[in-house]
Formats: structure tokens, sequence, C-alpha cells
């Protein structure tokens, strides 16, 4: 630390204050030790900082800029909806927002996109892995398959991004292979029902 006048008044300054830390802060109380006038300059100091911070009075925030506060910090903790209702019977999905589900099938996940519980209707954003099969189902409602991305092969036919496939009830899909790694929107009825292959004869 500098023996000149400047520097130790700046020093002690900065110690009336509390910003002096770390070393700067060992070598000035040291010297405090031994200089009774430096102490006495430390206590003019320190008492006319305390009068300075006195000067502002003290007062609680408005209450509304207190919830505005609290909203702003609890609107960056919180993640954004992954729907967002635009008006009574429209909404918004985003999906990137949505966490993939299991299904239990090898290699198939699913977002549920919308739940018609009347109808026991979804719509699905569906992810099959590379190599991944779905069961052979029969149709108890419509369902449509739009493909978005990777392709799948379906009854010898290969359907790739923007491809369409609609099913009527009643009907039969044979298994839905993925060749790649592949997403598509898939508009199902949930009462649909697997069934196995018939065995070779």
């Amino acid at each position: 630390m500098s023996d000149t006048t400047d520097d130790w008044a700046g020093l002690a300054a900065l110690h009336a204050l509390g910003l002096l830390d770390g070393e700067e802060r060992s070598r000035f109380e040291s010297r405090l030790q031994d200089d009774a006038a430096a102490r006495d300059e430390l206590v003019r100091l320190a008492e006319a900082a305390a009068a300075l911070g006195g000067l502002a009075p003290e007062s609680p925030p408005p209450p509304r800029l207190k919830q505005r506060l609290l909203a702003a910090i609890r609107a960056e903790a919180a993640p954004p909806p992954a729907q967002v209702a635009l008006s009574p019977g429209i909404a918004v999905v985003f999906a990137g927002r949505m966490d993939w589900q299991e299904t239990g099938l090898p290699g198939i996940r699913v977002k549920t996109l919308h739940f018609d519980p009347a109808r026991n209707y979804a719509s699905n954003l569906v992810s099959m892995a590379a190599g991944s099969v779905y069961p052979r189902h029969w149709h108890a409602q419509t369902e449509e398959l739009l493909m978005l991305s990777g392709s799948i092969t379906l009854s010898g036919y290969r359907l790739g991004p923007g491809d369409y496939c609609r099913a009527d009830p009643g009907t039969l899909h044979e298994e839905v292979h993925a060749e790649t790694d592949c997403t598509f929107l898939a508009l199902v009825g949930l009462d649909n029902q697997f069934r196995p292959a018939p065995a070779p004869s």
C-alpha cells in the first residue's frame, strides 16, 4: 500500500464505506494499529458515510411496483406454456415445449397435441426411430397420417415428407416400418386394436 496521503485517504474512504477487501483491507487495518491519527480520520469518515446514508429516507416500494417485479421474476423462472388459448375454442400448441412420451412400443414416442374425450380421438405428433415397427392394427375410427420428416414403408409403399395416408373405420393396416428416423402427424381413434399377423400356412 502506498504511503502517500492521497492514497491513504482514498483507502480510508473505501474502508469507511465497506468497499475495501482482501489484501488491501488487511494492510490498511494493520497500519491503523500503529497510527492513532489514521484511526481518528477513519472514525470521522465512517461518521460522514453514515450521515450520508441517512439522508435518503427509507420507504417501501409502491405495492404495484413490487407486484410487477415479482410477476416478472415468476414469468422468467416458469417455462412458457405448451398450449395457449387464443380465445374460447381456439388454441395454439407449441410442440417444441412438450416432452416426448413413451408409448410402450420400442422406438416409438408421441406428443399428444389434442385429445377429444367425447370421441376418444387424438391429434398426435409421432416419432419413430429407424428400424422401429408399429404393429398391424384395425381401425375403429378414421385414421389420418401426414409425414413431416424421414420415411416409412406401409404395405410396400414408401411415404416421405408431405405424403398422406387415410384409413376408414373397419379397415386393417399392416405393420408400419420406419426406414429412417421419422416424424408424422397422426389423427387417430384410441379404440383401434392391434391385430397380430396371421400365422404362415
